[in-house]
Parts: C-alpha cells; structure tokens; sequence
C-alpha cells in the first residue's frame, strides 16, 4: 500500500513526491550498478568509502563521528567491508589501539561505477525531461535544502530511512 498525501485540489503532496522521486532516483542507480557487476550493496556502503577515499588516516573511532553513530556499530560496518572486500585495516603509528582504514581497488572501483552510473542517470533525465526542467528541479532542491548547511550525512541517512518508513511508500 503506497501512502498518498494530496492538498484540496487533489495536487500531490510535494514532501512526500520528492521522497518517492530520491528512492526511484537510487534505485536506478543500483540497477546500473548490478548491472556493471556491484550486486551486493549496501546503505552505508558508499558513504564510508568515500570518507576513506576523502581521508587518507581515517579510523574506525572517526567513522562513528562522521556518521554520528557509535565507535562498535562503526566497527561492525568496517568488518563488513572488509570482509567484502572493500576496506582494509593497518595499525595506526601513533595508537596501536586503533586502526587506519584504507579503501582497497574494489573500493575504487565501485566508486567510478557509482559516479558512472549516477551521470548516465541524470543524462537520461536531462534527455527525457529537458535542460530547463533540470535547472527548475535544481531551484526546487537549493530552496528546500537546509539553510544552514549544519546536515551531517549520518543526520540525512537517519532522516531518510525514518520518513520512508512511515510514509509506506511500497513498490515503486
């Protein structure tokens, strides 16, 4: 059952059509991305990677931070990662306690199939819908988007995850 948010005139609800259209928008992105050999992916998967990528002495204790998770859940997520092949771990210098992450070639790889994958994506929408369209839908976003600026990424994928879970959205 698809929850369905509308004002007077019967004119879909926006908040709930911009969720639908991001959850649409990944899938399409993951399709590409099995389709070029990534079938195994995960939420956070493509967050952590490019904080390891991004950061070249990276630990587990900042990855929690960063995602404003805790230091064990950060853990289990790196161990995945590495188990899959996309991390890997070394002693730090300064603390033999903690553990430099360190993206591996696949990590590479699945973050140029990822950039890939969303360029094709918007290139299709941009044909389908128009150079102008796209340039009105960037207004909309940039309107919306949190002034502030103060968003971490662990805060939007928090959000994201409980909103779509009440909204229902179903199959799409």
């Amino acid at each position: 059952m698809v929850a369905h948010f509308s004002d007077e005139s019967g004119t879909p609800a926006l908040g709930p059509q911009l969720l639908r259209s991001w959850l649409g928008y990944r899938r399409r992105i993951e399709r590409k991305l099995a389709a070029s050999g990534f079938t195994d992916r995960r939420l956070p998967d493509g967050m952590i990677l490019r904080l390891c990528v991004a950061n070249e002495e990276l630990t587990v204790s900042r990855i929690g931070r960063e995602m404003q998770i805790s230091r064990q859940g950060a853990s289990k997520l790196v161990a995945d990662l590495c188990e899959r092949g996309f991390l890997s771990l070394e002693k730090s210098s300064g603390d033999g306690r903690e553990k430099i992450v360190r993206p591996t070639p696949d990590a590479i790889a699945f973050l140029r199939a990822f950039r890939e994958a969303r360029r094709e994506v918007d290139e299709e929408i941009r044909e389908h819908l128009g150079d102008e369209a796209v340039r009105a839908l960037a207004a909309l976003t940039a309107l919306l988007a949190e002034p502030s600026g103060e968003w971490r990424t662990g805060d939007i994928w928090r959000e994201v995850r409980a909103r779509s879970s009440l909204l229902d959205l179903g199959d799409m």
